[in-house]
């Protein structure tokens, strides 16, 4: 029989032996930590085994319960499967088991850097001369599900070096990580990393994107003669001649088998001309090119791509970070796989390659794919475009038993990887290093008081009454109401409830089966500060020098910034704007409203912070001290104090007043604690001193980012500081943390009594928001706190609490309403009312989407699409 209780360990028969850890602070550490030794298996399968009544997710069909029979590393049998004497027994009753990530694009396990960049072609490089398979992001990998890799070149040449595709496996060799049979290819480049646009250094042909080309059509050209001239030697030598061989160059090899089809080109690029120079480049040589990486324009021409037979390897939802990725939209992998393109979601990342299952449900989320597809594009489609289709990416006999078991759906953001298995061997297994599975956090009870209402309902004049009618009401602050109804009116909220009368007049807005939440109060954004990462002309988001306390963001805010929809499109109603660099004191922060014709229409709060980053002392530093940085922080502060007396004696008793000094003047107001001070800090040492600062000079501050904090729970709790806590979605600080640690890092500090709200820290992407607070709540955070920690808890911090961040008659009518639970990714928002205005959910990228979507529905009319599209 098997044993079923809330530990790990008892997923397998009681004859497996215990854990290998316990949870907790191991050996007497003051908190938990990681090593090879803790990251080797409780349980080995032998290769062999059964896994019963799992829910499984095959990436080919509807998922469906049914035992698992895994024989010498293979798929055997799926089904119902009977009693095996011998046979490690894995009980996967309430689980699910999906097929492993295949992730395309990768640059982990590769030792001494990716970039062979001295020359614009390279083929004759190998990434599998330099496999490092001692890499961590191999076991963090494995931990999020990811059992295939390929290991690619850098994008530095327009032909760069040729790649390498792994098995993951902990605590193997190189050799051992291989995949074998995996066909070979070389990695292209084009655009502004070939070119070198973002990079200083002596200029390098190509410097330009016609250069690009004609590095193109010069290699193969090259290549075909020397391809010619072997052939010569070869047909020489049959007819029984003697001749000298051509001299042999590795190089013009690699192109030559780029030729005969022995060797697949896979591209780095963006834009959607080089796309289309590169297939013609291509054809013209009379070769294909497998598939374009990042790919972001590739839904612009997506038809184009089908026709040649090319596949596409995009990001979920990645923008904005440079000019290239500007038009990139989240519907992208979904329009290629309408149009017939063979497309996956890659990660080109350490820590994204942890939770590629979630990129993938971003297309449920934009497009509305079919999960099945959806989960295709890290996992079937993936390995199809490697060439090793026939052997993983879907759960089907015969197939390698490179399964996932998650205590949830692959696609919800809700989930936890427990078990990974690569070739029926268990290469992860989970571990609660937090005791936070057997040790929650509480969850506190929230009461506001009673706002004041004035609208009067029947007054035609107070304004429109709209009715959001039938859906469930989450208040974040009291319990929910089912088959609720929520009236808005003079831009507030006026009444909510069940079986509410509707005013007459009102306009009805149906939200039956839907949920109601209050909009997300996003802290610590760059919104309106910066549109394009890689553009310094439309960067405002830091100041040089670092003692700037009189600047402020508020009139550098471009209200027209395509972010700004982009983010209320996910349901971000109110976001604080901050300087995002520089320091140790950035500058004055602001809190807007995402609506508004101007930052004045917008602006909700203007300084309402300072932000101060506090000088960064590290945990393994030699001496634990401060250094002239933090010193000269402590006298500007004292200095403002003193300004601030010298100022108050001149009003009191007519002295003269102290020299104007702007920077002490702004300072002045943070310094004497009458506002509050937004104090950031991230490793154990610095939080330590920077509690030791906030203490010393009296200040009113709450803390920002708080990435080590699990380290030093005890010392925050003590502080009773708020903290506002980002990112979730981040790597360890060490390769001695737990895996989990960033995703845990929230759960630790609440269940110490700790206020926390969450942040992204993401100057691209702040409308992922709801993303990090749903990964904390996998990971322990309680799901009423991971909701409070978006919406009611940043807007305390922000001292707004009192207009926004819950549901409550009489507060400002900042609305959204989702289909499905606001932390599961693939939940699109459906309604954002802001002040109690409807907002448009149209942004560049929808309509980006709209155009390129009826353009390929006139080039392929007779294309049923894959999938409805939002």
């Amino acid at each position: 029989m098997t044993l079923r209780t809330s530990t790990l360990a008892a997923l397998v028969l009681a004859t497996a032996p215990a854990l290998a850890a316990t949870a907790g602070p191991q050996d007497g550490a003051t908190h938990p930590y990681e090593t090879d030794d803790l990251r080797v298996p409780s349980f080995r399968t032998g290769g062999s085994c059964v896994i019963r009544n799992v829910t499984i997710h095959s990436a080919v069909e509807p998922p469906r319960v049914a035992d698992l029979l895994v024989q010498d590393g293979d798929v055997a049998a799926i089904g119902e499967v009977g009693p095996l004497a011998g046979v490690r027994e894995i009980d996967g009753d309430g689980l699910h088991l999906a097929p492993g990530v295949v992730d395309n694009h990768s640059h982990m396990a590769i030792e001494r850097g990716i970039n062979e960049g001295t020359l614009s072609i390279t083929a004759d490089v190998d990434i599998s001369d330099s496999v490092d398979a001692d890499d961590v992001a191999i076991w963090r990998a494995l931990a999020g599900g990811c059992t295939t890799a390929r290991l690619l070149h850098g994008s530095a040449n327009a032909i760069g070096g040729r790649h390498e595709v792994i098995k993951l496996k902990w605590g193997r060799t190189a050799d051992e990580l291989r995949f074998p049979g995996a066909p070979e290819g070389v990695k292209f480049a084009l655009g502004e990393n070939p070119k070198r646009s973002n990079f200083r250094g002596g200029a390098r042909f190509p410097d330009t994107r016609m250069g690009v080309e004609a590095i193109f059509h010069r290699a193969f050209t090259r290549a075909r003669e020397y391809a010619d001239e072997w052939a010569a030697y070869d047909d020489a030598v049959a007819a029984g001649a003697d001749p000298v061989p051509p001299r042999r160059d590795l190089r013009l090899e690699a192109l030559a088998g780029i030729l005969s089809g022995d060797v697949q080109v896979h591209s780095h690029c963006y834009v959607a001309s080089e796309i289309l120079m590169l297939m013609r480049v291509a054809e013209a040589h009379g070769f294909r090119v497998r598939t374009f990486q990042h790919v972001l324009e590739g839904y612009k021409v997506a038809a184009e791509m089908a026709a040649h037979g090319a596949g596409g390897s995009t990001f979920g939802d990645w923008w904005a970070y440079k000019w290239e990725a500007y038009d990139a939209i989240p519907q992208n992998a979904a329009l290629m796989d309408e149009a017939g393109v063979l497309s996956s979601v890659n990660s080109d990342s350490d820590e994204m390659v942890r939770r590629l299952y979630g990129e993938a449900a971003k297309s449920v989320r934009y497009a509305g794919m079919d999960p099945v597809r959806a989960l295709r594009l890290v996992t079937l489609n993936s390995a199809q475009q490697l060439g090793v289709g026939d052997r993983v990416g879907s759960i089907e006999v015969g197939k390698d038993a490179d399964l996932v078991l998650l205590d949830g759906p692959p696609l919800s953001s809700l989930s936890r990887v427990l078990l990974t298995l690569v070739d029926g061997e268990v290469e992860f297994e989970r571990r609660d290093a937090f005791g936070l599975d057997d040790d929650p956090p509480p969850v506190p009870e929230l009461s506001e008081p009673a706002f004041p209402v004035t609208a009067d309902l029947h007054d035609s004049e107070a304004g429109e009454v709209v009715a959001l009618v039938g859906g469930t009401l989450h208040p974040i602050t009291s319990p929910d109401v089912e088959n609720g109804t929520l009236l808005l009116q003079g831009g507030r909220i006026v009444r909510m409830g069940a079986d509410l009368p509707l005013p007459l007049g009102a306009r009805v807005v149906d939200v039956t089966g839907k949920h109601v939440w209050p909009g997300m109060v996003a802290a610590y954004t760059g919104l309106g500060l910066i549109e394009i990462g890689s553009v310094r002309g439309t960067d405002d988001k830091d100041e040089i020098g670092g003692d700037q306390p009189d600047v402020r963001v508020t009139a550098s805010i471009d209200a027209e910034s395509a972010h700004i929809p982009v983010t209320r499109h996910n349901g971000v109603t109110r976001a604080q704007v901050a300087p995002q660099g520089g320091g140790p004191m950035m500058g004055q922060s602001c809190v807007v409203r995402l609506t508004g014709d101007t930052w004045e229409e917008m602006l909700d709060v203007d300084r309402d912070m300072l932000h101060v980053r506090y000088p960064r002392v590290a945990n393994d530093a030699e001496k634990k001290e401060e250094g002239d940085a933090a010193e000269e922080l402590r006298r500007r502060f004292r200095a403002a104090r003193d300004h601030d007396r010298l100022q108050a004696d001149a009003r009191e008793h007519g002295t003269p007043p102290p020299p104007f000094d702007p920077r002490l003047e702004a300072l002045a107001p943070f310094a004497t604690g009458r506002k509050r001070v937004a104090l950031h800090a991230d490793n154990a040492q610095t939080i330590l001193f920077a509690l030791r600062f906030a203490e010393e000079l009296e200040l009113q501050p709450v803390l920002f980012g708080v990435r080590e904090g699990w380290k030093v729970v005890d010392e925050l709790a003590r502080s009773g500081l708020e903290c506002v806590v980002g990112p979730v979605l981040t790597l360890p600080s060490s390769r001695y943390d737990p895996y989990e640690a960033p995703y845990a890092n929230a759960a630790v500090l609440a269940r110490a009594g700790v206020p926390v709200a969450i942040m992204s820290r993401d100057t691209q992407n702040p409308r992922n928001l709801a993303f990090h607070a749903a990964m904390a709540c996998a990971y322990g955070l309680p799901r009423e706190e991971a909701l409070r920690a978006i919406t009611y808890y940043p807007a305390r911090a922000l001292g707004i609490e009192d207009r926004v961040g819950s549901l409550a008659p009489g507060k400002l009518g900042d609305v959204i309403v989702t289909d499905g639970d606001l932390l599961e990714i693939a939940s699109p928002v459906d309604y954002v009312f802001v002040d109690g205005v409807q907002q448009s959910l149209e942004t560049r990228q929808t309509r980006f989407h709209d155009r390129y979507r009826a353009r390929l529905r006139r080039l392929q009319p007779a294309t049923a699409p894959a999938g409805s599209s939002r």
